[in-house]
């Protein structure tokens, strides 16, 4: 088997060729911190499984997934910002 998959037409390409070594960190590090707050969402029950306290009306749990949603809004305005500059700048496509 050939390990140059340009040539193959086989493989995963998750970054366009010639991408930035810094655009590539950046992107690798926003699907990291995504993924673990979707993970935090899906499994709250585990540490977020109880009526009381109340949190600005809400019971604990319900907050809890109200406040990991908008975690999750605010990351990836920072990330569609950080996209617009690079843009802006030049630096992407």
């Amino acid at each position: 088997m050939s390990t140059n998959q340009e040539n193959d037409g086989y493989g995963i390409s998750v970054f366009k060729p010639g991408t930035p070594p810094g655009v590539k960190t950046r992107g690798t590090i926003f699907f990291i911190i995504l993924c673990l707050i979707i993970l935090i969402q899906a499994f709250y029950w585990l540490f977020a499984n109880s009526v009381k306290p109340l949190v600005l009306g809400m019971p604990f749990g319900m907050f809890f997934i109200v406040l990991f949603v908008a975690i999750e809004f605010v990351a990836l305005l920072i990330l569609y910002f950080a996209e617009a500059k690079d843009v802006s700048e030049g630096g992407g496509s």
